[in-house]
């Protein structure tokens, strides 16, 4: 095994420059019998050996947290099909919520088989490219299924109860209070809101650009601006670095938050089982449909494209998606929530 291992550090390391067929007949000298998952990370590892060590802490990080735990299932090169490697690695990390965390060890996966066919020119893994597919099953699987929202009885109340327990579990950070206020009043998706930089904020025209959502990949999306949400934002923008380009969210280093940045502060409040970020927009939508508002208009609040080809043909007003329904609207539901959390605010700092 140490004459092995001692053979793998000298064998060239695999990038555009090395000749796949050099690399496969010494590891073909090496392993006589077919590799298994294990033996293949180890030499992939070891083909990596020029990386930074933060990219081979990354590797070997996720390897030994969520690949190696799984190595007996996979001692056989008939065991590693992108099926198993599916359900048996990725879909355990997707139903504790890390989404992210499930893209990038699919991505190390892919590098490792990938490896793999070169450095052993007998094997082929088949359709392990597809791998992906099983994210995307996940996100359909969430679909299906409605995000938490606090929707019972009083919506009123229950916002109020939102920010009361919100603030009193993350007080400090006025950033994420920033956010869940702001995630309220426009009612996108987390991803969006945080793209939103400051060149997108036009206070003279009194609108916000979306540079792309992902219903509306083309031209953008308009978000009409209040008073009440200009305050904010502008509150928002004295905050962040204030470079036209600069996301108005922004971490420590300067970059943009990740997307499940307020999903990890709900999680750990007392909201946790009950409210998540992307159910506030369920909240919005019930409350405009419990309201009589009108159920088109509420729809493009939420970016929904709900319409026909011949539906936009034959009303032009949906082609800016009823932006002057949408600014009455938003102006509403924007008050509404601010009269919540300043009433709520002002009780709590009486007590």
């Amino acid at each position: 095994m140490e004459k092995q291992v001692a053979i793998i550090k000298n064998v060239a390391v695999m990038d555009n420059d090395c000749e796949s067929g050099r690399i496969a007949e010494s590891y073909n000298y090496l392993n006589s019998e077919p590799p298994s998952l294990k033996s293949l990370c180890e030499e992939f590892l070891y083909s990596r050996s020029n990386n930074s060590s933060a990219t081979l802490r990354t590797y070997g990080g996720l390897i030994s947290n969520h690949i190696a735990p799984h190595y007996e299932q996979f001692k056989k090169v008939e065991d590693i099909t992108m099926h198993r490697l599916g359900y048996i690695i990725i879909m355990p990390i997707l139903k504790r919520g890390h989404q992210s965390t499930a893209s990038a060890v699919i991505s190390l996966l892919i590098m490792i088989m990938n490896y793999a066919g070169i450095a052993h020119e007998d094997i082929c893994f088949r359709n392990i490219k597809n791998l992906s597919k099983v994210v995307n099953m996940k996100k359909k699987d969430e679909y299906e299924i409605p995000q938490k929202a606090m929707i019972n009885k009083n919506i009123g109340k229950n916002i109020k109860y939102i920010f009361r327990v919100f603030r009193e579990r993350h007080s400090k950070n006025k950033q994420v209070n920033q956010l869940l206020l702001l995630s309220f009043y426009l009612c996108l998706r987390q991803s969006e809101i945080l793209s939103i930089r400051v060149k997108d904020v036009n206070f003279r025209r009194h609108n916000l650009h979306i540079v792309k959502t992902k219903t509306i990949k083309k031209g953008g999306f308009d978000v009409p601006m209040c008073p009440v949400l200009e305050e904010l934002l502008t509150e928002i923008i004295a905050t962040c670095p204030g470079k036209p380009d600069d996301y108005i969210f922004t971490n420590r280093n300067n970059k943009r938050l990740h997307s499940s940045t307020l999903e990890s502060y709900l999680y750990k409040t007392e909201l946790r089982g009950m409210q998540t970020a992307h159910g506030i927009r369920a909240i919005f939508s019930t409350w405009a449909s419990r309201n009589n508002k009108d159920n088109l208009t509420s729809e493009c609040v939420l970016t929904h494209k709900t319409w026909n080809r011949v539906q936009e043909l034959y009303n032009r007003d949906l082609n800016g998606y009823l932006y002057n329904k949408r600014k009455k609207l938003m102006t509403e539901w924007i008050e509404y929530v601010h009269y919540l959390v300043s009433d709520n605010q002002k009780q709590s700092e009486k007590l």
